[in-house]
């Protein structure tokens, strides 16, 4: 019996290469899209080319409920829990910025002063960036960690936190976007200090892509109409729904917010061509694929992020930028098909996180919706607590993220219950316009688990990087009032505008298909320590996604 195992075993063996299918992937190229909609496969789909997004969904297997299971829906959980397998209560990647109780000021998410900018000259705070903030290791570290770090992983993306977290603590690169000097950069966490970058990068950097597209004028890319997007409703023309780029088509790049230098790059299509370019020059300039040690390339697209959070999820211009992608996508999957070959490598594209409709938009059409005003509450709730305790105190550090964090040596000071203080909190919260429900942390942890949404706001606390009140708002609701009162878009809660994603598989062993059964996010590293029979990351709550394993 046991040599007639290993008989058929070696026939398996033998298939995968007269099939030319590697035994593993040569290259996995892992790519995420800023705020991309699950609804943006299918309502640009007829304008769509065959070779980008169509030939994932036609090609390739496509998860159809993939959800976020956790609150909130920013960049950086998002993409730590598609590479961790963690929810934020395990990776600690909160958010992408809060207060933190160790540091006792608020932090950006990959800030870390004991590294410097590579190469020297950059602005320091541009380039002090590691992710030494990230508590779990990510399948790109798996992957070197079960070879002898044989396997090369590479992080490319505009934003410092999407090309860092998804790289892990040990690539062999991680790579950003400098507005100031057009450049790709690194940190000396991954270059020696006051060295130059790598000869691949400078190459790069010296095609000087950025002066090219700079001169660049954004018109729409088909002349036919986008039926699609709102292009003749007055108030996205004339602004009311949006921030920049204000009445329409055409866009001289050169005119266009001159204070920004390049980083006007990152609201445009271009942005995303830059990466790509950026992300072939990656593979070229290390030799990903290049042997039958699988390499991974991490590769994120923010411009879509950018573009929406300005315009909306309705504009011309955010139908054009996928439309423009799509085209930028199809090149890059033949660049990989000539290169490498499409058996040889594996491909994932999903997306950080959603977006949500104009709370002002909705309002005008008589739907519920609102903008919760969070940059006021630390003053109101001062406010409150004086007047609810008859004590003037400077009760709380900070509010951020729908999160209260309070000042723990006031209220010792002045021997005042903490449970007081979060009373009168959570009473205050609950008597607000557009808040759904309030909690302190630990009545949170004691609501049942069908509790709507509870599940999700619990994944999202650590416990000690976390406030201690938390509140969570109504649909159509969020809480960026500064950048949000009445165009554009945002993201950051639990609702399916935000948590349903697109998750399509596409190249080695992928057979062409469909799943609508509920997968969530933190199932995509385990699937692939599955795929490679590795460990799944250290924080990992996910499980592997079935279907793409049956025959």
């Amino acid at each position: 019996m046991r040599k007639t195992l290993v008989f058929f075993c070696s026939l398996g063996y033998l298939a995968c290469f007269a099939q030319n299918v590697p035994v593993k992937p040569k290259l996995i190229v892992g790519i995420v899209v800023d705020q991309m909609r699950y609804d943006y496969l299918y309502r640009y789909q007829a304008k769509y080319g065959p070779a980008g997004f169509n030939r994932l969904i036609r090609d390739g297997f496509s998860c159809e409920n993939t959800h976020y299971n956790f609150m909130p829906t920013y960049t950086a959980p998002g993409h730590a829990a598609i590479y961790t397998g963690a929810v934020p209560a395990v990776s600690g990647i909160i958010a992408n910025d809060w207060y933190d109780p160790e540091w006792r000021k608020h932090r950006y998410v990959t800030t870390d002063t004991t590294v410097k900018a590579v190469p020297p000259g950059i602005k320091k705070t541009v380039g002090q960036h590691s992710p030494a903030v990230l508590l779990s290791s990510t399948i790109t570290d798996e992957l070197r960690l079960s070879n002898n770090f044989q396997s090369k992983v590479i992080g490319v993306c505009l934003k410092d936190r999407a090309s860092i977290l998804p790289a892990g603590h040990i690539p062999n690169g991680a790579f950003w976007f400098d507005d100031n000097s057009g450049q790709f950069i690194t940190s000396s966490y991954y270059q020696p200090a006051d060295s130059s970058l790598p000869k691949w990068v400078r190459d790069f950097n010296d095609r000087k892509l950025c002066e090219h597209y700079m001169t660049q004028t954004w018109d729409k890319l088909l002349q036919t109409p986008y039926t699609e997007s709102f292009k003749n409703w007055d108030r996205y023309d004339d602004g009311t729904y949006s921030k920049n780029f204000k009445g329409g088509f055409p866009h001289d790049l050169k005119t266009i917010n001159k204070a920004d230098g390049f980083g006007i790059l990152r609201f445009t299509p271009f942005g995303n061509s830059l990466t790509i370019e950026f992300a072939q020059a990656a593979i070229e300039g290390n030799e990903l694929g290049a042997d039958e040690i699988t390499d991974f390339l991490c590769v994120s697209f923010s411009s879509s992020d950018y573009c929406a959070h300005q315009l909306g999820i309705h504009a011309e211009e955010t139908e054009d930028l996928y439309l423009r992608l799509d085209q930028d996508l199809a090149r890059f999957f033949d660049y990989l098909d000539k290169k490498i070959g499409k058996n040889n490598v594996l491909v994932f594209l999903t997306a950080d996180h959603g977006g949500a409709e104009t709370p002002k938009h909705l309002q005008d059409l008589h739907i519920p919706a609102g903008v919760f005003d969070e940059s006021k509450l630390e003053e109101q709730l001062e406010v409150a607590i004086g007047q609810a305790l008859a004590i003037n105190g400077d009760f709380i550090k900070e509010v951020v993220n729908q999160q209260v964090y309070l000042n723990w040596d006031a209220i010792d000071e002045l021997d005042q219950d903490p449970n007081d203080i979060a009373q009168v909190i959570v009473q205050y919260l609950h008597a607000q316009p557009g808040v759904y429900d309030a909690y302190s942390r630990e009545s949170l942890m004691l609501l049942p688990e069908d509790y709507p949404f509870a599940a999700h706001i619990r994944r999202g606390i650590h416990p000690r990087r976390s406030g201690e009140i938390i509140y969570h708002l109504d649909p159509a609701w969020h809480s960026e009032d500064l950048l949000f009162k009445s165009g554009g878009t945002t993201h950051g809660s639990p609702y399916a505008y935000d948590t349903h994603v697109p998750l399509l598989w596409y190249g080695w062993k992928i057979k062409p298909g469909e799943s609508y059964d509920p997968v969530y996010i933190t199932d995509i590293a385990p699937t692939l320590a599955a795929m490679l029979h590795i460990m799944e990351p250290n924080g990992n709550s996910g499980k592997p996604i079935v279907d793409l394993f049956k025959k």
